[in-house]
């Protein structure tokens, strides 16, 4: 029981290296080889961001200001893109280890 719950761990955490390791790549690839199609998707990640600026207003309008100076005014739309990339890697590697079986545990 304890080599499982140990290895299970460890294969997590080394699939969480080589997804931001992924992402990343995935990051500079497109900024190095498709610089017009990163340039399209940092003003649509800009779009996501404005959103999110939105959607923290009409939910917390007393704290609006204070959340936007802090978090929303901190993230850009780079570092959105980068984490929006980061999302899809993940639910990809994820969606391949649960089709291949890596992920269920193995007694």
């Amino acid at each position: 029981m304890l080599f499982t719950v140990v290895g299970r761990f460890f294969g997590t955490l080394a699939l969480l290296v080589v997804e931001v390791v992924l992402t990343m790549l995935v990051y500079t690839f497109l900024n190095l080889k498709f610089f017009d199609t990163f340039g399209y998707l940092v003003r649509l990640s800009r779009s996501v961001l404005d959103g999110v600026g939105s959607v923290v207003l009409a939910v917390l309008p007393g704290s609006a200001n204070a959340a936007y100076a802090t978090l929303l005014g901190e993230i850009g739309p780079k570092a959105m893109l980068l984490l929006l990339i980061g999302l899809v890697v993940s639910a990809l590697m994820r969606l391949m280890t649960d089709m291949t079986g890596l992920s269920r545990p193995h007694f």
